[in-house]
């Protein structure tokens, strides 16, 4: 399934979220919800990691909570761009697969960057 795919049905799940709790899903509620649910995944990492109280979880269910968590955050990363009007394939496509070359030829020693390295770039 495509990222469109996706977050066309995650919009549908979350949509009858908003509609059973009384939420309006503004651009900033989204936001603000991403991030809930990125410290919610810093926590059951910390959990899964060892540096966080296991509440008595098994290595299992503390692996299952860090999948939940991941879930979670990609699925509010892809609805606040949606609500934002972002096309996260065109956007990922443009930020992150100018560099797929770069690297590859970075390695033979032949990579000119798609953009100008700050000085704390390696090799620089």
């Amino acid at each position: 399934m495509d990222l469109a795919a996706w977050t066309s049905r995650l919009e549908n799940v979350s949509a009858g979220y908003a509609e059973v709790y009384s939420i309006d899903r503004t651009p900033d509620w989204m936001l603000l919800k991403l991030l809930e649910e990125l410290g919610e995944l810093s926590q059951a990492w910390l959990v899964a990691s060892g540096r966080g109280r296991d509440r008595d979880k098994s290595l299992d269910e503390q692996r299952a909570d860090l999948a939940a968590e991941c879930a979670d955050v990609v699925a509010m990363a892809l609805l606040t761009a949606h609500r934002m009007g972002v096309d996260v394939e065109s956007a990922l496509r443009d930020k992150w697969l100018p560099w797929e070359e770069y690297h590859a030829k970075r390695r033979e020693g032949t990579a000119t960057p798609p953009i100008p390295l700050d000085n704390n770039a390696f090799g620089v």
